[in-house]
């Protein structure tokens, strides 16, 4: 009868004490963030399925999609204008580069501020802009190796954000200030400098698919 009450104990105590190991076990670690493009946007999408994604995003037509080759690099980079992209900051402008040989995607930018809209953009709303990704992009589980936050860039523009994910790919988070708009004339006045932020998300920062001249071409 001992032995009974007390295997019936046992039999008591066990699933209660993996109850109480299981609270408190440390939680997994968090899934790394995955730099796979701009919303529907994907990389490694061909150009047809970048404009459907562009106008399930954006819900803009056909017409309102702008293609330009870029003349240095030879990409196909594919353009719209958008509003409510970030709130407070007006107008983004945001580029989809197709790779030079794959001609599929590889590289996302958005940009506002100087050189988006015609009329000189305010300082405070181009900076919230940039500090509410700022602060999205410090709170995602990006690698430890490549992240850099509020550091100086050779320019003077401010990299307020990078990272990096598994597979190399980049989000890098700039802000600065430029000319604008540029002078007509080289004996002009100057223009006043005027706020500029961008975010890049790259497929591959350290080898992009761009035109290159090869070893003996040239």
């Amino acid at each position: 009868m001992r032995r009974r009450a007390f295997l019936a104990g046992v039999a008591l105590w066990a699933p209660v004490a993996a109850a109480a190991q299981a609270q408190t076990a440390a939680p997994a670690a968090p899934k790394p963030y995955q730099v796979e493009g701009f919303r529907s946007a994907k990389f490694g999408m061909t150009e047809a399925e970048v404009r459907r994604a562009i106008q399930l995003d954006f819900n803009v037509r056909e017409s309102a999609i702008t293609r330009e080759t870029n003349p240095t690099e030879l990409t196909t980079v594919l353009i719209i204008s958008a509003q409510d992209v970030l709130p407070e900051v007006g107008k983004v402008r945001i580029a989809y580069t197709l790779g030079y040989q794959s001609r599929k995607l590889m590289q996302v930018v958005l940009a506002w501020g100087a050189g988006v809209s015609d009329t000189a953009p305010g300082t405070t709303s181009v900076l919230a802009g940039a500090k509410l990704l700022q602060t999205y992009f410090l709170a995602q589980p990006f690698l430890t190796e490549g992240r850099v936050v509020n550091s100086q860039m050779a320019d003077g523009s401010s990299l307020l954000f990078q990272g990096l994910d598994e597979k190399g790919r980049l989000v890098q988070l700039v802000y600065g200030q430029i000319p604008w708009p540029p002078p007509k004339k080289p004996e002009e006045k100057p223009p006043p400098r005027v706020p500029f932020a961008r975010v890049v998300y790259s497929e591959d920062p350290t080898n992009p698919d761009i035109f290159r001249i090869k070893k003996g071409q040239f």
